[in-house]
């Protein structure tokens, strides 16, 4: 007898690293969106961010969007999909600290 496949989410570290990549940017922008679309612009916002030195405050608080996709994971037991999610989340962890001391 054959049984049809698992139709449940991909478990490779390479989906995770993507997903983990893809849903910060996600945050950051929808923080943009609902705090500062009526006062700048997205570049305006960009150069504010930089200027200000508020870029590592923006992307930490960005890096929340992680948190629901490594939970999800977690319950459909990726383990290696999680693995690539926590790389990515660690990325950007290094990114804040150059952001945040250089």
């Amino acid at each position: 007898m054959v049984y049809p496949k698992r139709r449940g989410p991909r478990n490779n570290r390479h989906f995770g690293a993507f997903l983990g990549l893809v849903f910060p940017m996600a945050g950051w922008l929808l923080f943009y969106l609902f705090g500062f679309y009526d006062q700048l612009t997205l570049r305006q916002y960009w150069d504010f961010l930089f200027s200000s030195g508020n870029m590592a405050a923006a992307l930490s608080v960005a890096l929340v969007a992680n948190l629901p996709v490594f939970i999800y994971f977690m319950s459909e037991n990726c383990y290696e999909t999680m693995r690539g999610i926590l790389g990515a989340t660690l990325f950007y962890a290094l990114l804040i600290i150059i952001f945040k001391f250089f």
